[in-house]
């Protein structure tokens, strides 16, 4: 064994210290998501308004004319089912009401598109009309139903799209705390036609379930994403439709029960 002492090494002779790689980069991607500007929206909001002007300028004869009153649907005025959702009690309702369509409706009509929004603004407050006919004697008028619409049908939309939205089960908690704060309200609060409001949530939850835009996530190149709806345009049509038709037996049969009980 050689116990003779190393010869020291000169620093320039010394072997390089190994290069350590650099930490991988974390892969920075842009999410392309359809654009959608909202002017139906935007249209339904600005024809509130309007109407309102109109409505307060004819000292309250259009709300006269399309307010939803039971006795006068049953004697034939059925667009009474369809008027009062652009119809307000105040600017302070007429107000509300369009915050509520400014936060909530361009989301809707952006996820859905266009139409499939518009029919669930309309059909929605059309079975909110109906179900406060069906359960609730008095007058009423307000978009309120229509609204609800919107809001439920934001529950399907993140809940069938939990893989691409974040926070999900958050939002849609929240969503249903607003819900049941505003049904609360309106129980104890008088004034408030809460048939409206569940006939609305109802119709939009029904509605939006099958007809939900369905998101899936495709890479368009290394450092991008998009995302692209696979849903059916086919098969949303055929929902409202068949949820149309089955809206309109639901109303002639109660204007009929309501036409028998009054002997009309």
């Amino acid at each position: 064994m050689n116990n003779s002492p190393q010869k020291p090494v000169h620093p320039l002779d010394q072997p390089p210290t190994p290069v350590q790689p650099p930490p991988e980069r974390a892969v920075v991607r842009r999410v392309e998501f359809p654009q959608v500007t909202p002017y139906l929206c935007y249209t339904i909001l600005v024809l509130n308004i309007v109407i309102f002007l109109l409505d307060m300028l004819s000292g309250h004869r259009l709300t006269m004319l399309g307010a939803k009153d039971n006795q006068m649907i049953v004697s034939g005025q059925f667009w009474r089912l369809f008027t009062p959702m652009f119809l307000h009690g105040g600017v302070f309702h007429l107000g509300l009401n369009c915050y509520s369509l400014y936060w909530i409706g361009p989301r809707i009509e952006r996820s859905f598109g266009h139409w499939r929004f518009l029919a669930i603004y309309i059909l929605s407050g059309i079975a909110g009309t109906v179900a406060s006919f069906a359960f609730g004697p008095y007058p009423s008028i307000g978009a309120s139903g229509a609204l609800f619409g919107l809001i439920g049908a934001l529950i399907p939309m993140l809940y069938l799209n939990r893989k691409i939205f974040a926070n999900t089960q958050q939002q849609i908690t929240n969503i249903i705390v607003v819900i049941a704060m505003n049904l609360v309200y309106g129980l104890s609060a008088g004034g408030i036609d809460n048939w409206g409001h569940i006939g609305g949530l109802v119709g939009g939850l029904i509605l939006a379930w099958p007809t939900t835009p369905r998101y899936v996530l495709r890479l368009s190149t290394p450092d991008s994403a998009r995302i692209d709806d696979e849903s059916m345009p086919f098969v949303a049509w055929l929902v409202y439709s068949v949820s149309a038709f089955g809206l309109a037996v639901i109303t002639f049969l109660v204007i009929y029960l309501r036409s028998l009980s009054t002997g009309s």
